[in-house]
């Protein structure tokens, strides 16, 4: 015996901290008379089953409340508040300690069957079983938290300067209206508790009470409705998506300033349009597939791409206006336009044309060009003989005038070419020594080279002249895409601007 009172005390000493907490916890966990003798009394002969009503005839008042706490990505995180009166559960608070309230799990107690109609979560009801609240009065307060997922119609016309309206729909699955009335609480919707959304803004909250009939049933079936009127913060897609887009377009009108030379004209309008063709993947990724209407934001990024692939295709044409042929002969109406007309309507000088609008062609001009003569004898000829007009006899006369500059030592050519022709060149050449014949000869020959020359240089300057007018319409076209895409691009952004129906940041 002594053997086994040392191993005690031993196994005591070793474990006392052991037998400490033991009888600490028990204690603790040591439950008050008077609750306990009030839950066997409250639940003596309680049925959970039948509704909290004396006269089964009359419907239990159900009062709703919806807390709203927080967004998450338009899933709402909320706290429903239920409110009734079971007039089996009061009890005077003097003969029990004055206790005032007690608690009961879900399903201890009755409940009503009031479930969130529009819910698409996978469990339908996400909401937490808490604990049931009853107070001496009857009333009962259950409140149980959830995270609802509800289907909500989206209207992405005015995206992202949009407002939403979503709504819950919480009624009985079960009871009609004449067995479970359901009304809503004071202060139906409580967003005192609500954390801002980074995306959102809530501007309005709204409860409204209907009473539907259905064909199946002569019974009314009463709902609650809480309306979320949600408003979309328009500062991130402004800076993340319009910003840039605009940004980016404007680029594109940056390459009607670089000249064709630069070889970089197409590669900075096909980057661009690359870009455009990015945002618009970003923006349908953004926005639900749907073709009930084209998003405020999917056109403005349409009327971009528009731009850009129009500035492309001029970019191509101006291109081929620059790199024209002399050989390429411009027309009169694109010449009266590309030359005159829009030069200037643009301001646009060009070095040794002075346009005014005096000196402006007609636009339906069906005049033919002026052309000036194809040799430098005949241009001296309309200067020193004063006309230009062909005649049969003009080589014969040019004949005369050599040969009579030669005999006379030096008359006058233009006497000579006013004059009559007495003789044909030939007799007059028969007269002449053999050194006149040779200096006839030569004087022939550099006739003949001068008309080449002059023939060349006449075609060379033609082509010169023709290039030129090629490259000056093609600056004259760059210039006008400038102004007009420039237009354009402000006009689509205001538009925008001004068609949504709020800007918020």
């Amino acid at each position: 015996m002594k053997v086994i009172a040392k191993r005690l005390k031993k196994y005591f000493y070793e474990n006392r901290w052991l037998f400490l907490l033991i009888l600490q916890f028990s204690k603790i966990v040591s439950a008050s008379y008077d609750e306990r003798r009030l839950y066997e009394d409250l639940m003596r002969d309680y049925n959970n089953l039948e509704r909290p009503v004396a006269n089964h005839s009359q419907p239990v008042t159900i009062y709703l409340k919806v807390s709203l706490q927080q967004l998450i990505d338009v899933d709402e995180k909320n706290q429903i508040v239920y409110t009734w009166n079971d007039y089996k559960l009061r009890w005077d608070k003097e003969e029990y300690g004055n206790i005032t309230d007690v608690r009961f799990p879900a399903g201890k107690i009755w409940k009503p069957d009031v479930l969130l109609y529009n819910s698409v979560d996978a469990n339908f009801d996400s909401t937490y079983p808490t604990n049931m609240v009853v107070y001496h009065t009857g009333d009962i307060s259950w409140v149980p938290p959830g995270i609802f997922k509800i289907s909500c119609k989206i209207d992405i016309k005015w995206f992202p300067f949009d407002e939403q309206r979503c709504f819950f729909k919480f009624g009985s699955w079960t009871y009609d209206g004449n067995k479970l009335d359901l009304q809503p609480a004071k202060g139906g919707f409580d967003i005192s508790e609500y954390l801002p959304n980074g995306e959102w803004a809530l501007p309005m909250t709204t409860v409204s009470r209907t009473v539907k009939f259905y064909d199946c049933c002569p019974e009314p079936y009463p709902d609650l409705t809480f309306y979320l009127h949600m408003r979309r913060r328009t500062l991130y897609y402004g800076f993340n998506l319009i910003m840039p887009c605009i940004l980016t377009t404007t680029m594109s009108l940056l390459g009607f300033t670089l000249p064709p030379d630069a070889g970089e004209k197409i590669t900075l309008q096909i980057t661009v349009l690359l870009s455009i063709c990015f945002f618009l993947s970003i923006l349908s990724e953004m926005s639900p597939p749907t073709s009930e209407a084209v998003p405020l934001l999917g056109i403005f990024f349409s009327s971009c791409m528009i731009v850009v692939t129009a500035s492309t295709v001029f970019t191509v044409y101006v291109l081929n206006l620059h790199h024209r042929t002399p050989t390429t002969e411009m027309g009169r109406t694109a010449k009266t336009l590309l030359l005159y007309w829009f030069p200037y309507l643009l301001r646009m000088e060009r070095p040794g044309i002075d346009l005014t609008w005096a000196s402006l062609p007609p636009l339906l001009s069906c005049s033919k060009p002026k052309r000036h003569s194809e040799s430098l004898i005949r241009n001296i000829k309309e200067v020193e003989c004063g006309s230009i007009k062909d005649s049969p006899g003009i080589e014969r006369r040019l004949h005369q005038c050599l040969l009579s500059g030669l005999s006379n030592g030096g008359a006058s050519v233009k006497t000579v070419l006013n004059g009559p022709i007495d003789a044909p060149p030939i007799m007059r050449a028969a007269n002449t020594d053999v050194s006149q014949q040779a200096t006839l000869l030569i004087m022939q020959r550099i006739y003949q080279e001068l008309k080449v020359i002059t023939k060349r240089m006449n075609e060379a300057e033609r082509e010169g002249n023709q290039a030129m007018n090629w490259k000056f319409a093609a600056m004259v076209v760059d210039r006008l895409c400038l102004w007009i895409f420039s237009f354009f691009l402000i006009a689509v952004t205001l538009g925008t601007l001004i068609s949504a129906p709020y800007i918020s940041a």
